[in-house]
């Protein structure tokens, strides 16, 4: 999630983006629920492979490293 932290003009003072600094952005609006959080039709992979889903754990190259 992107967090509008302040605003100058044109220039946006953003914060948790995904992009390079300086790198033109082509579309900004604010998240709203209704628009942006639609319903799964399907889960792809997971719908037809549940079966194997099941028991599976991660190893360790997700842990943290505080």
């Amino acid at each position: 999630m992107v967090r509008l932290l302040s605003r100058g003009g044109n220039i946006l003072d953003v914060q948790g983006i995904d992009v390079l600094n300086g790198t033109p952005l082509l579309d900004i609006k604010p998240f709203v629920p209704a628009f942006d959080a639609p319903i799964a039709e399907r889960t792809g992979w997971l719908l037809a492979n549940s079966h194997k889903a099941r028991g599976l754990r991660s190893d360790d190259r997700f842990q943290s490293e505080d």
